[in-house]
Parts: C-alpha cells; structure tokens; sequence
C-alpha cells in the first residue's frame, strides 16, 4: 500500500535528519574549539547526507503521489503530510503519518536552531579577527611622534602586511 511506503521513506528521512543533527552538533564543538580537521570532516559527512536527504525528498514526493492516485485524484500539486493525511482513513496509518510528521518537524527545527547558532559563533570569530587585524593595522598606520600638517603626506600609508581589503 502507497501509504505504507510513503511512512517508511518519512521515517527514513527522519533518520537521516537526526543524523544531520548530531554532524551539527559535531561541527560547532568543532567551531567551538577551532579544529579544522573535525569541521572539515563534518563538512564532507553533511555534504553526502545533504545529498541523500534530496533524494529521499524525491521519493516522498514521488510517493505522495502514487497515493493520491490510488485516491483517485489527478493533481500534480505538491500537497504537504498534513494534506494527505486528510486523505487516510485507516486510524493506524493516520497516527503513524503524523508521528513521522511530529517527529521530522522536531528535528527540523532542532536543525535549524543549531546551525544558526553555529553561523553566530563563525560570525563572532570572523569579527574577532577583524577586530585583530584592526588593531594590528591601524596600529602601524598612525605615527606615534607629532608632525605638522603641512610636512605629513596626504593619504594612507601601509606597511604592507595587508595591503588590499577583502
């Protein structure tokens, strides 16, 4: 039965969800105490569940509806679970659809909730070393002894260190 299928490839969607949490949570431990190695690995092991996660995307989709069609409406509308789940009338199926649901949904939003502290984090970092090199710039640009305005060039001078801003 289409509706079977369609639990089963949600709840793996779900797995794989959860399994995007915890590299989540691998990459901002990992952000947290500045090993590239480890954020490099969790980058490459997201990139290949990212991966499977849209091909499963598919497959609800694809699953969706072959479902509808059993139901015996033509539409090519991409309906969400909780619209198809107005369609199930088996009470069993139902709750398992929107578990699966409840469930996804959670880990979505846990998801979301730890890659954008992770954004703040590299954000704070990229500050950090803004506010760095600052400090270590602006330094070698002032003069440290009085000149007089007539006598001092016109313009920046830079050392440098760092010559062009990104």
């Amino acid at each position: 039965m289409p509706i079977q299928t369609l639990i089963e490839t949600l709840s793996r969607l779900n797995e794989l969800h959860k399994e995007l949490l915890q590299v989540a949570e691998h990459k901002k431990q990992a952000v947290i105490h500045n090993r590239y190695e480890d954020i490099t690995a969790a980058l490459t092991k997201e990139s290949r569940l990212l991966k499977s996660v849209k091909e499963y995307e598919e497959k609800v989709y694809e699953e969706g509806q072959a479902f509808i069609a059993e139901k015996g409406i033509k539409s090519k509308l991409k309906l969400t679970i909780s619209e198809i789940s107005r369609l199930v009338f088996e009470p069993e199926e139902k709750a398992k659809l929107l578990e699966v649901q409840r469930d996804l949904t959670f880990h979505l939003t846990e998801l979301k909730r730890v890659n954008t502290h992770i954004q703040e984090l590299i954000q704070q970092s990229l500050s950090y070393i803004d506010f760095s090199l600052n400090l270590m710039v602006g330094a070698m640009d002032e003069e440290a002894t009085y000149s007089r305005p007539e006598q001092s060039t016109r313009g920046i001078q830079r050392s440098g260190l760092f010559d062009t801003r990104a």
